[in-house]
């Protein structure tokens, strides 16, 4: 049985991402290798966070990666915020149980789940790799959720600068944008 990269925490901010990344990297935390088989998506719940490595040009060769992440579940449209990408859950109704009168219970927002996504180039022994982090949690759970300073062996990490380059600032977008923390380490490391 695979499991999480980690369970029962929060991912704040890009430099909560990039910790994360990094204890994969010194084998703190394990990453996903494959696809979630059906009992694992059953076990997806608020707090759980997977780093999983995208499948590479030559991934034939090596047998390393995961074409996309799939989770089972139905995801509304993408929105972006600092850096990270943040999907609801689409209601359980469709649109046809209404036309057809079904009635459905009332539905609290604060319990519907949110999938917060975070993508990455690394440098790794194998070269540069493209790296994500997916990390579920509802509103409801973000106050009884760890986070990274709760973790001793995540909260005295020290993360290399550079390492971890944003995905989406390399797309044309300047990095600050997206690691708004990157100019602070900076200074914080000097």
């Amino acid at each position: 049985m695979q499991r999480a990269t980690c369970t029962g925490i929060r991912i704040r901010s890009p430099s909560d991402a990039r910790t994360v990344f990094h204890a994969v990297v010194l084998d703190i935390l394990p990453m996903v290798t494959r696809r979630l088989d059906t009992e694992e998506r059953s076990l997806i719940q608020p707090g759980a966070v997977y780093v999983w490595e995208e499948r590479g040009p030559h991934a034939e060769l090596t047998g390393v990666g995961i074409e996309r992440w799939t989770d089972g579940i139905r995801w509304g449209p993408s929105r972006v915020r600092e850096g990270f990408l943040f999907y609801h859950e689409k209601s359980q109704h469709s649109y046809s149980d209404h036309l057809y009168g079904e009635k459905s219970s009332k539905h609290n927002p604060r319990t519907v789940l949110i999938k917060q996504t975070y993508t990455v180039f690394v440098d790794t022994p194998r070269g540069q790799r493209k790296w994500h982090l997916i990390a579920y949690f509802t509103e409801e759970s973000l106050e009884r959720l760890r986070s990274i300073d709760d973790i001793p062996q995540l909260a005295n990490l020290r993360v290399p600068q550079g390492k971890y380059k944003s995905a989406r600032s390399a797309k044309g977008r300047p990095e600050h944008i997206f690691n708004p923390d990157a100019e602070a380490e900076e200074i914080h490391h000097r």
